[in-house]
């Protein structure tokens, strides 16, 4: 039988309907065996209808064993490089745009995922997710606070990083020695640019630093 969603719409009442769709060819890999299920729940509060489904996502196992059949690192078809370091962590890293392209070079990143982290966060349900994974899926855990953004300034020589902590935004940079929090979520090009400009001086005053540091 196949798996199914499930859906459950509840009224003011204390009854309920539930209706069975059908995933079929939903499933791309070889056998039940290599899936894990994980149950979520959604709730629209405008209509107070609760929508309970199950996403099938592909196994360690597997997984692992696509990492190790590309070397444990290897670029995708969208311009993703993926890697799994030791102890089965799983890092990505994405190029945006480059100094070719304007006056700031960024890209994002993931690192330090156990397996069954990185196959939730990207909801890796066959092997041809991983392929099709880009900038979008890495920006989506960066609004969920697990990724990084790293800007770098054509005049700087130097990167910042901006990650997202619960109701602010953290900006730091270890070759500057630079850190700041703005409390709002910084997460287009745009707000990274004007976050550069509105902070010039003190990322000027930081780069000179820097430099006095390497004189010594």
């Amino acid at each position: 039988m196949n798996e199914a969603f499930r859906s459950k719409a509840m009224c003011c009442k204390p009854c309920f309907t539930e209706s069975i769709i059908p995933v079929t060819g939903f499933l791309a890999i070889t056998s039940f065996a290599a899936l894990t299920k994980r149950k979520f729940i959604l709730a629209d509060k405008p209509t107070g209808i609760i929508t309970t489904f199950i996403m099938i996502f592909i196994s360690q196992s597997a997984l692992l064993d696509y990492f190790n059949s590309r070397s444990n690192r290897f670029k995708n078809s969208q311009g993703m490089e993926l890697g799994i370091l030791d102890g089965n962590e799983c890092w990505t890293y994405f190029s945006l745009c480059n100094h070719s392209r304007g006056p700031l070079a960024i890209n994002i990143s993931t690192e330090a995922d156990c397996l069954e982290h990185f196959i939730e966060q990207f909801k890796i349900t066959t092997i041809n997710d991983i392929d099709a994974l880009d900038y979008n899926n890495s920006w989506m855990r960066y609004l969920n606070g697990e990724a990084e953004i790293a800007v770098c300034p054509f005049e700087l020589e130097a990167e910042l990083k901006f990650k997202i902590i619960n109701r602010k935004t953290i900006i730091f940079s270890l070759e500057l020695h630079f850190y700041d929090e703005v409390y709002e979520h910084l997460t287009m090009p745009s707000d990274f640019e004007k976050y550069v400009a509105e902070h010039e001086t003190r990322l000027n005053a930081a780069v000179e630093n820097r430099y006095k540091m390497n004189r010594k």
